[in-house]
């Protein structure tokens, strides 16, 4: 089964929280899908005012002038870009002057050569928010197909080859759905695309039976808007850049369409998607693992793909769900089953010997991939967990060295007090890394010290 022949589209979205790209970012990440086999591209940043709170207001000249210059990339990459409105925050939808300032967002937008358009209508209160509508409609869902009716139809009298796709207000779910979502398949013409998440906002799975029930509810097959490698609102302190698992590969026969939404973090972003071009290709033959290694090598580049690929085996963390830092967290339990079993010479164990040649793997690898690696752009995005990550492994090397000393009966108030700071760093730290097995070490070493009272000072 070829994924390209059963999903016609393979778009990304930039479609999260938070500070959104430049156009040099997003001209890039248009010829990088393109150079994947992906063929759509949807502008959709949240915090783009002009996209979503002031999505009234025109874009500044200049800005438009930018839009045009990266709807010509999109052409020269093979790629659609798709403009959208998030205008449900706000709108009115019995307001014929809303409607036109929708539809002249739009035109502005015709005018530079794009024909692919969106209203995301999804993170907003399923209630009317101006007296107007509830005297027009008899429903949310009345109101939503007739707002994307009309704008449909003003796209198609423009020219035929123009198209809409719509985000919900119920955009995720299991059957038998929301009535709303129901109503609104009824209402909307079949023509106007609809986005889908899953089962959940961001899902640890999308199986086929999901899209179809979905699609059933919709009386369309959907557009599957997938949150994976997005890391936004709460997921911020999270960097995802494993490869995509859980989507079956029998998905793609049942949707119209997939878009994957983006990180805030363009060239991180672009190891995930490496993985998802893959799975397009052939969802049955996929394989993440594989998938991963040719990911990070063709993004990080061969000279730093084992620092990266050590790197990001600490950042899994994510919604699906895959097991964080696993040599880690075994070799961690290993030290610490070996301390507690009162064997004597336990500071010097190979179990505590394995840990070491860890975080000093760790500490060499993320002095290469601060200092060494060339991808410059994706060293930036990332450096905030590589700090993190540093402050863990200084934080254990500082827990080993307390216990060492304990053990011989030396003082240990020096690493004692840096094991502390470290935690500190930890604590203060923006970002996540690991799977926080370390911690357990910490406490088992300031168990130790108050044990065996106040040591003196030791040398660095």
């Amino acid at each position: 089964m070829s994924g390209a022949a059963a999903a016609p589209v393979r778009g990304v979205i930039e479609g999260f929280y938070g500070v959104y790209y430049t156009f040099q970012e997003r001209d890039d990440m248009i010829r990088y899908i393109g150079s994947l086999g992906f063929n759509q591209y949807v502008y959709g940043p949240k915090n783009d005012r002009q996209h979503r709170m002031r999505w009234r207001e025109p874009y500044p000249e200049d800005v438009m002038e930018s839009f045009s210059r990266t709807v010509k990339v999109a052409e020269e990459a093979g790629v659609s870009f798709v403009y959208s409105i998030g205008s449900g925050v706000t709108m009115s939808y019995a307001s014929e002057e809303d409607f036109r300032l929708a539809l002249e967002k739009f035109e502005a937008f015709y005018r530079i050569g794009v024909r692919d358009f969106s209203i995301l209508l999804d993170d907003i209160a399923s209630e009317f928010k101006h007296p107007a509508d509830g005297e027009r409609y008899g429903s949310f869902a009345e109101a939503h197909a007739d707002v994307c009716n009309r704008l449909f139809a003003a796209l198609q009298a423009r020219a035929p080859a123009c198209t809409l796709s719509m985000c919900p207000t119920d955009y995720h779910g299991a059957a038998p759905f929301s009535a709303y979502l129901h109503e609104l398949g009824e209402r909307m013409r079949p023509e106007v695309a609809i986005y889908y998440t899953g089962e959940d906002i961001c899902a640890k799975e999308i199986r086929r039976s999901d899209a179809e029930a979905f699609g059933t509810a919709a009386r369309r097959k959907p557009v599957i808007w997938d949150n994976y490698p997005v890391n936004d609102l709460a997921m911020r302190p999270e960097l995802h850049v494993g490869p995509i698992r859980g989507r079956e590969a029998g998905l793609l026969e049942a949707v119209d369409g997939y878009v994957v939404n983006l990180m805030a973090e363009a060239e991180a972003s672009k190891i995930a998607l490496a993985t998802f071009a893959d799975y397009f290709r052939d969802p049955v033959g996929y394989d993440p693992e594989r998938s991963w290694t040719a990911a990070v090598e063709r993004v990080a580049g061969e000279k730093s793909a084992a620092a990266f690929r050590l790197f990001a085996e600490q950042s899994l963390e994510s919604c699906l769900g895959e097991p964080n830092s696993v040599r880690l967290n075994e070799l961690t339990q290993a030290v610490l089953g070996s301390f507690r079993s009162g064997t004597p010479g336990a500071a010097g164990s190979e179990e505590v010997r394995r840990l070491e040649e860890l975080l000093t793997a760790f500490d060499e690898g993320c002095y290469h991939l601060k200092n060494r690696m060339s991808n410059v752009a994706l060293r930036n995005n990332s450096l905030l967990w590589i700090e993190t990550l540093e402050h863990w492994l200084w934080m254990a090397r500082r827990a080993l060295l307390v216990l060492a000393a304990i053990e011989r009966g030396e003082g240990f108030e020096g690493p004692l007090r840096m094991m502390k700071e470290s935690l500190e760093e930890i604590d203060r730290a923006p970002k996540r890394m690991t799977d926080g097995s370390l911690r357990a070490l910490a406490a088992f070493a300031l168990e130790r010290a108050e044990a065996a009272g106040t040591g003196k000072e030791s040398s660095r």
